[in-house]
């Protein structure tokens, strides 16, 4: 396992770099499965370097907008693919899905999604309202298998060890809602990690619209 990075689409993140992205927010509340799983993950990542990622900013990524920064984005353009965005993902409904088990990856830590058919078909459909606003070539972000990211690694790391604790985390899978998405303005920093004068990249964002797809 390596130390993460964030990309922006296929090319490292420059630092102090803003961008639109549109993610799926899991329903999390207290005591659900989903958070049960990803609590005890988090214990279970005590020791390695991995940053757990927190509850308020547990989701999963559909797209990002490579173009042009979000500071070269005006209101009048959120606005649009808002807009656009609700009229996609009308009458999608909720999507309901299985988390885990979790995965020891390149760089962190990961819950697989089961069954994504629907969620992709939302990507999908995401894509589509975003390059009707921001055109074809906005979007150089990869779409690969969704997941959500539970950690991301801070330094090299034995994955072979790492994989084996977090396999032990019982239960290993959740079930859980998707129910809404958001419009976002994201930023990585680089900051000391808990515990460490270590600088590593944390993710926080600024949202600029929320999409139901209950509505």
């Amino acid at each position: 396992m390596k130390a993460f990075h964030p990309t922006f689409g296929r090319t490292p993140w420059p630092d102090g770099l803003r961008v639109l992205q549109v993610y799926a927010l899991p329903d999390l509340p207290a005591g659900s499965a989903l958070h049960t799983l990803l609590t005890d993950l988090r214990k279970a990542l005590t020791g390695y370097p991995v940053l757990p990622v927190p509850d308020d900013r547990t989701h999963i990524t559909l797209d990002m907008i490579t173009s042009t920064p979000a500071d070269t984005i005006g209101p009048a353009e959120h606005r649009r693919l808002a807009d656009r965005l609700r009229t996609a993902v009308a009458g999608t409904g909720p999507i309901r899905l299985q988390a885990g088990s979790p995965i020891a990856y390149r760089t962190g830590v990961r819950l697989d999604l089961h069954p994504d058919h629907a969620l992709a078909a939302l990507q999908r459909r995401v894509r589509t309202a975003v390059h009707h606003v921001f055109g074809p070539d906005s979007t150089d972000y990869p779409l690969g298998v969704l997941h959500t990211t539970a950690g991301y690694a801070t330094a090299d790391a034995d994955t072979d060890e790492l994989a084996q604790t977090i396999h032990r985390v019982r239960p290993g899978h959740a079930p859980f809602t998707v129910r809404r998405i958001i419009l976002n303005e994201v930023h990585w920093r680089r900051a000391p990690a808990p515990g460490t004068e270590l600088p590593v990249w944390q993710l926080d964002w600024d949202t600029l619209a929320t999409i139901r797809l209950d509505a």
